[in-house]
């Protein structure tokens, strides 16, 4: 290569940096602690550490900026191949984090001080978001979309949502808040271990117009109590619902298992719940992320057959799946007693 090659090279070279370093903008967004963090939008190299996150960056970006996720985000099957950066916030494999030199580590209330303090001094920006709260499923999508340069991809993930959200509340506002079922929410696995207000979960049953027992019951820094069974039978609910693990696929025979454990319980006996047998299971996965108001359909159609007889969650979810994931079909059993969506009492 004689000189004038180099010098043209060169100058090419310098020249492509300088358009790549101009499409990048230097913007600050807020996250839900109030820190106000400083990126290069649009972002192309992500760490998940939130329950949820993984799934909002794959609707947005088909994975591609996915360097790195949580243990517990396997929503789409595709995450899969995503290397597990840590078990989740609480517990994440910095070593792992620091080595990929990601433009951006998302993680949620879990993450300790010591943890963020470090992953900043490697010069990596952390936002923490606060997604399992179904609540703020639009802001932050809002907010992925704009460091990510996806604000249209965002906006019609959020038009999605919304609008299945909407409907909800407007079929719901003709109901008086005194006259919303009595929820009693339980974690597979641990009789009467429930959830309080400021959970995810009973956000959800609030949204789908359902009135949650123990919502009154743990404190801001606990939301899982442990109630006593005879405290359940006095307040006498009208429906029962219990989360089912996600970490786990379970067979009908295994879920049928689990719901007759419940409608067994002698203490139980004379709950309305048990007597008018609404007694239901629900999947943990689709507590959080995009596919939370698949969850707040579900529970809306159990709580009020008549004002959603015409709404099919699970037609909705593959729609979803397909919309916004690619997929040509949804896996799994998401609720039970199955086929529940058209045929809820």
């Amino acid at each position: 290569m004689n000189k004038n090659q180099v010098w043209t090279t060169s100058i090419l070279v310098c020249f492509g940096l300088l358009i790549t370093a101009g499409s990048a903008e230097n913007i600050t967004v807020v996250d839900s602690t109030g820190r106000s963090i400083d990126v290069n939008a649009p972002v192309q190299n992500v760490v998940s550490l939130g329950s949820g996150v993984a799934s909002y960056l794959y609707a947005l970006d088909g994975g591609k900026s996915l360097m790195g996720r949580d243990s517990y985000s396997h929503f789409p099957p595709a995450l899969e191949d995503i290397p597990v950066a840590g078990k989740s916030s609480y517990s994440p494999d910095l070593e792992m984090i620091i080595s990929l030199h990601p433009d951006l580590v998302i993680a949620d209330t879990m993450l300790s001080d010591d943890n963020l303090k470090e992953l900043e001094n490697a010069g990596i920006p952390v936002m923490i978001e606060s997604i399992v709260d179904p609540a703020k499923d639009i802001d932050v999508m809002e907010k992925l979309g704009k460091i990510m340069g996806k604000e249209e991809r965002a906006k019609e993930i959020t038009d999605f949502i919304k609008g299945y959200q909407d409907q909800i509340q407007q079929r719901l506002a003709g109901v008086k808040p005194e006259d919303w079922p009595k929820v009693f929410f339980e974690w597979a696995g641990k009789p009467y271990y429930t959830v309080s207000n400021g959970n995810p979960s009973d956000t959800l049953i609030r949204l789908a117009g359902g009135d949650n027992i123990a919502k009154d019951m743990g404190n801001s820094t606990h939301t899982y109590p442990t109630v006593d069974p005879e405290w359940v039978v006095e307040v006498d609910p009208d429906v029962i619902i219990q989360q089912r693990s996600s970490d786990k696929a379970f067979t009908e025979d295994e879920l049928k298992a689990l719901r007759d454990e419940i409608i067994a319980r002698p203490e139980l006996a004379d709950v309305k719940a048990i007597k008018d047998d609404k007694v239901y299971l629900i999947s943990g996965e689709l507590r959080y992320g995009v596919r939370s108001v698949i969850c707040q359909l579900y529970m809306a159609r159990l709580f009020y057959p008549e004002l959603f007889k015409d709404m099919d969650p699970e037609a909705i979810h593959k729609e979803l799946a397909e919309k916004f994931y690619g997929l040509s079909q949804v896996d799994g059993v998401y609720v039970y007693p199955t086929g529940i969506a058209a045929s809820a009492n």
